[in-house]
């Protein structure tokens, strides 16, 4: 789906470091394994797709806006929403349809900061996934500078194979809360996670939402972990096994 942040605030259009480097991933390893597309059924003939994370067996990280029907005016039914895992050129790791979602509280489909910092879908999945989910990061792992991050998602460019860039610059801004970033986004890459990759393994540190405007010299915009931690976490206990 498409978005950009063309209207941002002066501050999040300020110049940013040259972009994050175009890198190979192979689709059947993880954490990329873990990785999909967001496919969104909108009628008869009429379809849509964004990019999404596996962060449980049965929940997945997107955008808010990519479950948002612009010509109806409303939001998709779940069972319209089907998350494929490791998509490449007709092959996946798996496929799982949604049940239900929750997206950022007050969230409208619009182009303000404060729009975007909301911009965040959990996605509860009808069935678990077989594949190992990529974990959130840590309360104090705060993003900064140009460390090991990357972008890992499908383009509608490149629809059928994973693209992703690595080293992207990322700073954090407080209010409201925002990652800037320079991490390529074309439409369908929204959704993406931007991946910390470090130490203890790969981690999930924000979700992109929209993407600078080409020519623009701006950044692209996430919204971070913290932002829907605390609902990721009681939505992974309710659809933990038993419960």
């Amino acid at each position: 789906m498409r978005r950009a942040a063309g209207l941002v605030l002066g501050a999040l259009l300020a110049p940013a470091p040259a972009a994050g480097a175009e890198v190979a991933v192979d689709a059947g390893v993880w954490p990329y394994a873990s990785v999909g597309k967001l496919n969104v059924v909108l009628g008869a003939n009429r379809r849509a797709f964004c990019s999404a994370t596996l962060i449980a067996p049965r929940l997945v990280l997107s955008a808010a806006h990519c479950l948002w029907d612009g010509p109806r005016t409303r939001w998709v039914g779940p069972r319209s929403v089907h998350f494929v895992a490791g998509w490449r050129q007709g092959t996946y790791n798996a496929h799982a349809v949604a049940d239900r979602y929750v997206t950022g509280p007050g969230y409208a489909f619009g182009t303000t900061a404060a729009d975007f910092a909301r911009d965040w879908a959990l996605i509860a999945l009808a069935e678990p996934v077989d594949l190992r989910p990529v974990p959130l990061a840590g309360e104090g792992d705060a993003a900064g500078g140009r460390r090991e991050i990357r972008r890992a998602g499908y383009s509608h460019a490149r629809a059928e194979r994973m693209s992703a860039q690595g080293e992207c610059a990322v700073e954090e801004q407080p209010d409201p809360p925002l990652l800037l970033h320079d991490c390529r986004a074309l439409p369908g890459e929204s959704g993406s996670a931007l991946l910390r990759l470090g130490e203890d393994g790969p981690a999930v540190i924000g979700v992109l939402v929209a993407r600078r405007p080409e020519g623009a010299g701006g950044r692209s915009l996430a919204v971070p972990v913290r932002s829907f931690r605390a609902e990721a976490e009681r939505m992974r206990a309710a659809l933990s096994p038993g419960r």
